[in-house]
């Protein structure tokens, strides 16, 4: 049990910055809006800069267009794992403005791809950024090598900032994060590269094709064979507030190679994971089942939840019903979803 046990220290809790923000906003809301409508965006960046950096200074924000209104405010974690949550909840205690679309990732936008870039004084040409993409199977990701003729005048995080502003561009950055696997750059352009704006073209074909919400997956650990049961098509793309991991452990009566001596048990465990989901008030945008591994003489259920509005504790009298064994809870907080990487992959 002693992987469960360690718990990872938390970020400072960001709601109350996030209220002093749409505070600021309502009272100062005409003046962005001014500044944006007279071409005077430095003017209202200036303005939301201390009250973006209060949330958190490694967050990427702009302003910029928007299908439905005058333009966007976006407010992004530019990958960050740790700060998916915040941008999220900053979005979610947005008003509902008639004139600018709140954003908490950047969306799909392929006139990207007829724009220059200025990385390191050198204007980069989106129009031929290029990519090697490679469809791994067993992940249901793809990866991809991202190619520039510039690339030889850069150094690597360099090339890396152009890659990744190449992919959002090109996918939009939710669907990086569920999509793309590895991500590499190179200065001599892949054998089977294709211009990064048809990228989606790759991605809709994947996902259109579909390879099933939940996997089956066997192998072996210290203790004997494991089976192990994984909800792969979720992650922080589709649940950024699902921060913090909870693990139930459920015990029970196991033949000699350490798996159930009942084969019926499935059942049982079925029944006790909706339970506790239950008990949280129900899967939503602040709780995720992932799935279950069983081997060894227990049953380790995955779930996570939001660690700021969820009280993991509150599914103890569910446990009670459990009577094939002892049961125990172990949470840690885990932005990455490190405790299931494993099976995600």
């Amino acid at each position: 049990m002693g992987l469960f046990r360690r718990r990872t220290a938390r970020a400072v809790d960001p709601r109350p910055a996030i209220a002093d923000f749409w505070s600021w906003w309502a009272a100062n809301r005409g003046d962005v809006v001014k500044a944006v409508e007279e071409d005077r965006s430095d003017d209202a960046l200036r303005m939301l800069q201390p009250l973006v950096a209060a949330l958190d200074e490694r967050l990427s924000w702009q302003i910029g267009g928007s299908g439905s209104k005058r333009f966007a405010l976006v407010l992004s974690s530019a990958g960050e794992p740790e700060l998916r949550g915040v941008a999220e909840r900053w979005m979610m205690a947005a008003p509902d403005d008639p004139e600018v679309e709140f954003l908490s990732t950047r969306k799909r936008d392929p006139s990207v791809f007829g724009s220059t870039l200025k990385v390191d004084d050198y204007d980069f040409d989106m129009s031929e950024l290029e990519v090697g993409a490679r469809v791994d199977t067993s992940s249901g990701k793809v990866d991809v090598v991202v190619h520039h003729p510039l690339f030889t005048l850069v150094d690597h995080d360099h090339r890396l900032h152009v890659g990744f502003v190449g992919l959002d561009a090109a996918l939009g950055e939710t669907d990086v994060e569920r999509w793309i696997g590895s991500v590499d750059v190179a200065v001599d352009r892949p054998i089977d590269a294709i211009p990064m704006a048809s990228l989606s073209d790759v991605v809709d074909q994947l996902s259109s094709a579909g390879s099933g919400e939940w996997a089956a997956m066997e192998g072996r650990g210290p203790r004997g064979p494991v089976f192990a049961i994984i909800r792969r098509s979720v992650g922080r793309h589709s649940h950024p507030l699902a921060d913090t991991h909870v693990a139930v452990v459920l015990g029970y009566d196991a033949a000699g190679n350490g798996m159930p001596a009942d084969p019926t048990i499935s059942t049982d465990i079925e029944e006790l994971e909706g339970q506790i989901v239950d008990a949280w008030g129900g899967e939503g945008p602040r709780i995720v089942h992932v799935g279950h591994v069983t081997g060894g003489g227990q049953v380790v259920a995955h779930f996570y939840v939001d660690g700021l509005e969820i009280d993991a504790e509150a599914i103890r009298p569910v446990l009670g019903g459990w009577s094939r064994g002892k049961t125990s809870i172990a949470t840690s907080h885990d932005p990455r979803w490190e405790h299931v990487a494993a099976f995600m992959r």
